[in-house]
């Protein structure tokens, strides 16, 4: 891949995570990734020029939302970027982008560990599960900036009980709501927030669910397996099931955190 042409380009590209020999990957998609953008480049759908523009602002507005952090999030960035060009160039349409990717998602959550993901035949979502809107907001400087609007958030707990297995409290499974966040391809519908302690410590480990303006206290999310129910949950409701109930497995673990709090379904 590293031919001298290509590699005078990737000046141009900022902030990409390379050596001396070239470009550096984490994960396996993330050379998937790059190889295509490079090769719809050499096959002539864009040039190298537009390419580097649209991940320029791809990164750009991951600033002003706040998105961007210390380089882990780059290549979820060129992927968002290339969507985009693929869009503009007439490659795709966004909605079967989105139903596409929505259907491997899909395929991830529903294949067993260590197994082959393979689409799910008959699988549909509707493209009105898709990322959230921009809106305008004026900061009290003056300055007016885009903001999300989401969906919903999560909270999950990480203070001074929750997790401390030193203190004879369970393992939280952190890395694995930060993993399926990323995964899911949720992100820019629902946040996640790991956050100092969120009480009450007797009950840990607690999370905060909130989906436009219902509110969902859980306790006891111990294992790898509560967060797919967190998270399968989440998904279900952004596919426009709002009444949705807590489902079974979750349900023992809900718990009213204030008075006036009532949503224990």
């Amino acid at each position: 891949m590293n031919t001298p042409d290509q590699r005078a380009c990737f000046p141009e590209l900022p902030s990409l995570p390379r050596d001396e020999d070239g470009p550096v990957f984490a994960e396996p998609w993330q050379a998937q990734a790059f190889a295509l953008a490079v090769r719809l480049s050499a096959q002539g759908y864009f040039t190298w020029k537009e390419w580097a523009e649209a991940l320029a602002a791809e990164l750009a507005a991951a600033v002003e939302l706040n998105e961007a952090d210390d380089g882990s999030e780059y290549y979820f960035h060129w992927v968002a970027a290339l969507e985009k060009l693929a869009a503009a160039k007439g490659l795709t349409a966004e909605p079967e982008l989105y139903e596409r990717k929505a259907a491997w998602a899909d395929a991830y959550r529903h294949t067993p560990h260590g197994q082959p993901v393979q689409l799910r035949p008959g699988f549909h979502v509707s493209y009105a599960y898709r990322q959230s809107p921009l809106i305008s907001v004026t900061r009290a400087d003056g300055v007016s900036k885009q903001i999300r609007v989401q969906d919903g958030h999560l909270f999950v707990c990480n203070g001074c009980c929750c997790g401390r297995t030193e203190k004879g409290f369970p393992p939280l499974p952190l890395d694995e709501f930060k993993r399926q966040w990323k995964k899911r391809g949720i992100r820019r519908r629902f946040h996640l927030t790991v956050s100092g302690c969120l009480g009450p410590c007797t009950l840990a480990n607690v999370v905060l669910l909130q989906f436009r303006g219902r509110s969902m206290w859980f306790h006891s999310i111990n294992q790898v397996e509560d967060v797919d129910l967190i998270y399968n949950f989440v998904e279900q409701m952004l596919q426009g099931e709002m009444e949705l109930d807590v489902p079974a497995e979750l349900a023992g673990r809900l718990f009213q955190r204030y008075l006036g709090d009532t949503d224990e379904d």
